[in-house]
């Protein structure tokens, strides 16, 4: 993973101030609930730290990489496109991996959508991202998954999407 992990840190350089507080503070949190959880705290951190390489890829890029990654795009992804960053993301981090590991992929593939199947590592970072300080102040009753993390991450993620749908829900 030294490979990767060179690749992440080189690419976290060049990163915007606020992007990299944001990671930094994903990256806390999830070592914490890695911590917690026993999971693997080498693939928790490489996961964490790389799940937003390609946040700031304008969308047409995404696209562009979606298709030449073979990532399916749906009406929704063509809509909005952002929802690429996660799945091209972690196609690039593959590239950069001395050898596959299926948990940093699809942890950084599925952190923003999330995914049934998301093993220890991917429930953390998909629940490190949606629980940084800044969103639980905008939204406080994501203060309860937060709360929840650190004592079930299925529970939690189970919790984030039915506070996300009834949020969702009255933003129509």
């Amino acid at each position: 993973m030294e490979l990767l992990e060179q690749f992440i840190e080189e690419s976290f350089k060049d990163l915007p101030k606020g992007l990299k507080t944001h990671i930094s503070t994903v990256v806390e949190i999830a070592r914490e609930l890695a911590e917690t959880h026993s999971a693997d705290a080498s693939e928790v951190y490489l996961a964490s730290k790389g799940h937003d390489i390609c946040r700031l890829t304008p969308p047409e890029v995404l696209l562009e990489l979606a298709t030449e990654f073979s990532v399916p795009i749906s009406d929704v992804d063509r809509g909005i496109p952002m929802l690429l960053h996660g799945p091209v993301g972690a196609n690039i981090l593959a590239q950069h991996m001395d050898s596959f590991n299926h948990s940093i992929y699809d942890a950084v593939y599925w952190h923003t959508t999330g995914n049934y199947d998301l093993d220890d590592v991917g429930k953390i970072v998909f629940l490190a991202d949606k629980l940084e300080p800044y969103k639980i102040n905008k939204r406080p009753e994501l203060q309860y998954v937060h709360d929840l993390a650190f004592q079930d991450l299925e529970n939690a993620v189970l919790a984030f999407f039915e506070i996300q749908f009834e949020f969702l829900k009255t933003q129509n």
